[in-house]
C-alpha cells in the first residue's frame, strides 16, 4: 500500500495522519520533505502512524533524521503509534526512549501544552 497523509491544522500545531508503509523508496523522501515543510510554518507536528502497516530500516532513519532536524530548528514531533509492529520495532531498537511518542492523538496534542505552549 502506498504511503496517504491526511492533514488537519489545530493553531500551531498540525496533526498528519499517515497509512500504508513507510519503506525505501521515493516514498520517504517525499513524507520528510512533507514534514519539514509543515515545520517550518507551525510549531509542531503530531505524526499518527497508528495506521502504518510497515516500517523499514530506511522508514525508521527517515523518522530520526526528522526529529533531528526539527530540533536543530527549534521545532517539535510527537509520534502516535498503537499498532503491535511499530511498538516493538521501537522497543527492541531502544528508539522508544528517543523519540516522544504516545498511544492517542490526544495525548501527543495535550503534550505540547504540558512542555510548553506553542507560540
Amino acid at each position: 500500500m502506498v504511503l496517504r497523509t491526511e492533514m488537519r491544522i489545530l493553531g500551531d500545531l498540525v496533526v498528519l495522519h499517515c497509512r500504508g508503509r513507510l519503506v525505501i523508496g521515493g516514498e520517504i523522501a517525499g513524507f520528510r520533505e512533507e514534514v519539514e515543510k509543515l515545520l517550518t510554518e507551525k510549531h509542531g507536528v503530531v505524526l499518527d502512524l497508528s495506521d502504518i502497516e510497515h516500517i523499514d530500516s530506511i522508514g525508521l532513519a527517515g523518522l530520526v533524521g526528522l526529529f533531528t532536524w526539527a530540533s536543530s530548528e527549534k521545532r517539535e514531533i510527537r509520534l502516535v503509534y498503537s499498532g503491535q509492529h511499530v511498538t516493538e520495532l521501537l522497543r527492541r531498537i531502544r528508539l522508544d526512549k528517543v523519540l516522544m511518542a504516545y498511544t492517542s492523538e490526544q495525548e501527543a496534542i495535550a503534550s505540547f501544552s504540558e512542555a510548553e505552549a506553542p507560540r
